[in-house]
């Protein structure tokens, strides 16, 4: 320690005041200052006019100094003297022999960091108050929500919804024999179906899709059809507003010795722009094509692009599920492919070996498939849909056994590309010795939740248990009910087929 320090006392404080010095610091002491009879230290000559001159350099001793490389504050005027005239006299940083150190600011730091945190909090304060109130907002939805059909979150038409009353339906044919179908509709009352249906050729009608081509909010319908020999597929609807039927040639090719080159096609927001677009797989060799037909949100459809060719794959194992898997606003898919290295026959021939999964995440320009994955899990019926309610797409897995009389349905998130599943998101309906005709995946009360519709028989059994419903609570699946009786059959190799899916 220096031998040299400033003694402790009282110093002038400015304005009639002193403030206690107590040798090494400032403290927070002051008094008014004594009659002018009594004995003070001297006081700093008055500031001439201009700059003030430099003190005389002394040896007097000083209080310990911190150094900075910036010069320190000046003092408040709280602290200074102010003269009568009104301008405040000039102080200098530190006194000269006789003169304790310059005065300190009157307010404590402890005070500072108070005053600080104040503002802070009043900043923070603000801001959150513009994310709750969000004045720029004008009602809108953000790019990630389902309900925006503009802004990047997919259309807002509610899943399975035909008739545009804002509840889920089902569609499906009868199968008595080749020669007599029924088509039946189910239109959704929001506790049961109200069922219609009528004779078809299902062999020979378009295959058709209900999706929100113009995003007004509600399903339209389209109907397509693939000519193998022209390698054409042509889009048509009856709605008023759909521009009118478009042709596309496709680029498709096949090494099968038998059958025409077959082709899927599915509907979702793959761009990413808000609007309903079109992907179809095709054969191409020794590949499979998977293309977008973008939509430009009038139900006019670009030509095919082609997003991915996927190697070691034949049309007739690839299956493709749209959905937005990985939560970022555009439409995936989730595909199931060959779980091991295609040799020839299995290009020109028939492939059975195992099945894995990949998913391809859409980058709004094209696909990025990740790696092939084998599972071991096998599902009666594989369906995608939002039975979560938050705007994102589930692979919902549904098993039905004879032997324990029992349908499990179990819900997987595939956003890492792997089959993984939703801790308790389940559900189980009693369906004695019975097997899984069909399912489909509709929200039939039109609360955000898709809820599950199927159909069991058992084998050389003439009749079904009615159409029944596993409702979604965004949690878990109850227990089915019957919505609908089935029709009678005249023999055991009656069948029923949900339009739009596929079992196995």
């Amino acid at each position: 320690m220096s031998e040299f320090s400033t003694p402790a006392g009282w110093y002038p404080d400015g304005d009639g005041w002193e403030r206690r010095w107590d040798g090494s610091g400032w403290t927070d002491e002051r008094r008014r200052m004594a009659e002018p009879t009594q004995v003070r230290p001297p006081q700093p000559p008055a500031a001439p006019a201009g700059p003030p001159a430099a003190p005389p350099q002394q040896l007097a001793p000083q209080p310990p100094q911190h150094y900075s490389p910036q010069p320190p504050p000046t003092a408040p005027p709280d602290y200074g003297h102010i003269p009568s005239g009104g301008v405040p006299q000039a102080h200098p940083q530190h006194g000269g022999y006789g003169y304790p150190p310059a005065s300190p600011p009157r307010k404590s730091r402890l005070g500072l960091w108070i005053g600080l945190a104040v503002v802070l909090l009043l900043v923070a304060g603000t801001a959150i108050t513009l994310v709750v109130l969000k004045p720029w907002d004008d009602g809108g939805t953000t790019a990630d929500d389902p309900k925006d059909p503009k802004k990047g979150g997919g259309s807002s038409a509610v899943l399975g919804d035909i008739n545009g009353d804002g509840k889920g339906d089902a569609r499906y044919y009868v199968y008595q024999d080749y020669d007599d179908v029924r088509k039946v509709q189910a239109l959704s009352n929001g506790n049961g179906f109200d069922v219609t249906d009528v004779a078809v050729d299902p062999y020979r009608e378009p295959k058709d899709l209900y999706l929100d081509w113009d995003g007004d909010g509600v399903n339209e319908h389209l109907t397509w059809a693939f000519v193998a020999s022209g390698k054409q597929i042509t889009l048509s609807s009856e709605d008023k507003d759909f521009p009118g039927q478009q042709n596309f040639t496709l680029s498709v090719s096949t090494l099968k010795k038998y059958g025409d080159p077959d082709i899927q096609l599915v509907a979702g927001d793959f761009d990413g722009d808000g609007d309903q677009d079109l992907a179809v797989a095709a054969p191409n060799d020794r590949v499979v094509d998977v293309s977008v037909l973008a939509n430009d949100g009038k139900g006019t459809f670009s030509d095919p692009n082609l997003w991915l060719s996927i190697p070691n794959a034949v049309i007739d194992v690839v299956r493709i599920y749209p959905g937005d898997f990985d939560k970022d606003g555009d439409t995936d898919l989730w595909v199931q492919l060959p779980a091991e290295q295609l040799d020839d026959e299995a290009y020109s021939g028939y492939y059975s070996g195992d099945r894995g999964f990949a998913l391809l995440k859409s980058s709004g320009k094209n696909f990025e498939a990740g790696a092939v994955s084998k599972s071991n899990e096998f599902f009666d019926a594989t369906l995608v849909g939002d039975v979560t309610g938050d705007g994102t797409s589930s692979i919902v897995g549904v098993k039905a056994s004879s032997y324990k009389e029992e349908l499990t349905v179990q819900v997987y998130d595939v956003s890492s590309g792997r089959l993984e599943p939703v801790a308790g998101f389940t559900g189980t309906s009693k369906i004695g010795q019975r097997n899984l005709q069909g399912a489909t995946l509709s929200d039939l009360d039109g609360d955000g939740k898709a809820d599950l519709v199927f159909v069991v028989k058992a084998y050389k059994e003439a009749k079904f248990t009615g159409v029944q419903v596993m409702k979604s609570t965004g949690a878990v699946l109850d227990p089915a009910l019957v919505w609908a009786e089935t029709p009678a059959c005249k023999d055991d190799d009656c069948r029923i087929e949900f339009i739009g899916t596929k079992r196995y």
